[in-house]
């Protein structure tokens, strides 16, 4: 079998991260009878030029278009023979097996499915209660909600590791581009090639990577508050899916109800973040042992989900007005919901 791997990356990320998640690539053992190659596809002109491309690693340099938009260049930059496309993110190093996994799993189901491999968090040399709430909660994935080597429905494609046969992909169009620059791409993808379909993401755990991606308190509502930005995008350009996640495709009820929500006043949602700025930057093993850590983590997690809402509300509210993709550049989180909060 003839498989690429495709990586999107901003000139502006960490380049000594894609080169350890590129490390990881060049240390796969295929099975017998298969190839791989790497293509990354820098989105947007970098400072500096890439590294030379080789045998393995091939660079594509495009304008700053957004993920998605690159993702679907770098399909039709894979090799005319190339049978399975495999997505993967420049902070998500693959186990030296993970290729393999997907190869062997991908011929054994129907057309137009997806196979997601797991993506664990890496644990920092001295975790603290951020990193497990990233880890071992939902907050982010929903991983440990899966149930393995079984079938999920679109809204689990999510594209740090994760594989589709290209005829399939060329079939269904691929990523819709004006879903930029990023979040949504993705779960729009999912539905397009599937629809409300239950079955149609297989779960394969054994196709692992190892997500290297640490964040703080304010990173993740800032994250929040973009997703609720590209929600109106999402809605604009794939109404299917965004009906399918909020359970209404209109728009303005949405909004309705989030204007009353952040209307309230903001002392609880100020005392939220007080009260988890001082739990996260505590040492993991403040959260105790056994089911006693669990119990203790999961009333953090549900602690902090209105002050998580209120990010991605206010968002939300924003990205109305950005919705048409000629302000696609405007879509940038600006910390509303710390205006809110007076934090």
């Amino acid at each position: 079998m003839r498989i690429a791997v495709l990586i999107p990356f901003r000139p502006r990320g960490d380049k000594a991260l894609l080169q350890w998640t590129l490390d990881g690539y060049r240390k796969q053992v295929l099975a017998a009878g298969d190839s791989l190659e790497v293509l990354v596809g820098i989105d947007g002109s970098p400072e500096e030029p890439p590294p030379p491309s080789d045998d393995f690693v091939k660079y594509h340099v495009y304008p700053r278009m957004g993920a998605g938009a690159v993702r679907n260049a770098l399909v039709n930059a894979s090799g005319r023979d190339t049978e399975l496309l495999i997505f993967g993110n420049a902070d998500a190093r693959p186990a030296e097996d993970m290729v393999q996994h997907h190869a062997r799993v991908m011929p054994t189901l129907p057309a137009n499915s997806l196979v997601l491999g797991s993506a664990p968090w890496e644990t920092a040399a001295v975790p603290t209660v951020m990193d497990s709430l990233l880890s071992d909660s939902p907050a982010v994935f929903f991983y440990g909600q899966l149930q393995p080597n079984q079938w999920h429905d679109f809204r689990c494609c999510w594209t740090l590791n994760l594989s589709v046969r290209k005829a399939d992909f060329l079939a269904c169009g691929g990523f819709h581009e004006h879903i930029r620059p990023v979040y949504y791409e993705d779960l729009a993808f999912g539905h397009r090639l599937m629809g409300k379909e239950t079955k149609g993401v297989w779960y394969e755990p054994a196709a692992k990577v190892l997500h290297r991606h640490p964040t703080t308190l304010d990173q993740y509502f800032d994250r929040e508050e973009l997703l609720g930005i590209m929600a109106p995008v999402l809605a604009r350009n794939c109404a299917g899916a965004f009906g399918v996640i909020f359970g209404t495709r209109d728009l303005e009820a949405l909004a309705r109800q989030y204007r009353a929500w952040v209307e309230m006043d903001g002392a609880m949602h100020r005392w939220i973040y007080e009260r988890m700025k001082e739990w996260v930057s505590l040492p993991a093993t403040a959260l105790g042992e056994g089911e006693s850590r669990q119990r203790t983590l999961m009333t953090l997690y549900q602690m902090h989900i209105p002050l998580k809402r209120l990010a991605f509300r206010l968002g939300f509210l924003k990205g109305l007005k950005l919705a048409e993709d000629s302000h696609w550049q405007e879509r940038t989180p600006e910390g509303l919901w710390r205006k809110t909060t007076g934090t």
